[in-house]
């Protein structure tokens, strides 16, 4: 196992969007994000009282829409199970299913541009045991105080790749094996699942589709030290004070190693 493994504190995804306020209406209504702040054409997402960067969005206008398949297979939502029940409650014409687990209520939602989200509980931890329910068996108070989450985390994504060899670069660069394509980070789980699909290996400069996936590090760890074992490696990047190191998966997204 890398030495990194010990020394990642979070995870965040970022997205490319087209346009910055359509795609805010589904994050902040249907998921119940905050937007913590916004600079040029990044945004920051968490929750309302914990107030945590968890997501980040970047607007990119001229970006095309992905035909076939999405790198970005599917994003998996834990939050507080009351306040799920709130999200649920308050957009049942716009959330796509929703599960009932043996101790709450899951749910899912396809964003603007066609991302789909599971939004579930730290108590539904058997999530293919989720049973989906018909819209008309909710019965739900509408709590008038509900402004949002007060917090969540992304604990799960799956990424459709176009070849097995991408998977093979995530085992290298972290030094841990795939089991059926899922790979077991601190904070999240990857499943790669190799697809075909025309735009799988579009750039992420080209397509609104995952952007890059950050790994926030600790401030112990010889970031300088990782980056050089990937000298050789085409699109890497490490910033003058060794704070940053951004890796190009081949045909997929970029790794971000932040401290």
């Amino acid at each position: 196992m890398s030495e990194i493994i010990n020394h990642i504190t979070a995870f965040q995804p970022v997205y490319r969007v087209l346009h910055r306020e359509e795609n805010l209406d589904f994050y902040r209504g249907v998921l119940g994000f905050k937007v913590l702040e916004e600079e040029g054409a990044m945004v920051w997402l968490g929750g309302h009282e914990a107030k945590k960067d968890r997501f980040q969005l970047e607007e990119s206008p001229g970006f095309r829409p992905v035909e076939g398949l999405k790198k970005h297979g599917q994003t998996v939502i834990k939050a507080n199970a009351s306040e799920i029940e709130q999200l649920i409650v308050r957009n049942l014409d716009k959330i796509a299913k929703i599960y009932q687990g043996k101790n709450g209520l899951a749910f899912t939602a396809l964003s603007t541009e066609a991302g789909l989200f599971l939004v579930t509980s730290d108590s539904l931890t058997d999530l293919p045991a989720l049973t989906e329910i018909n819209k008309s068996e909710i019965k739900l108070n509408l709590d008038k105080n509900f402004k949002g989450l007060s917090d969540f985390e992304i604990t799960a994504m799956n990424l459709n790749v176009a070849d097995k060899s991408i998977i093979e670069f995530y085992e290298s660069v972290f030094d841990l094996k795939a089991i059926d394509g899922k790979i077991e980070f601190p904070f999240v789980t990857l499943t790669l699942n190799v697809e075909e699909s025309e735009d799988l290996t579009a750039g992420t400069d080209e397509v609104l589709d995952l952007e890059f996936l950050i790994f926030m590090i600790d401030k112990d760890f010889d970031l300088k030290a990782f980056a050089n074992q990937f000298s050789e490696a085409n699109g890497t990047y490490i910033d003058a004070s060794a704070k940053t190191f951004s890796l190009e998966v081949p045909d997929h997204a970029e790794l971000w190693f932040v401290k």
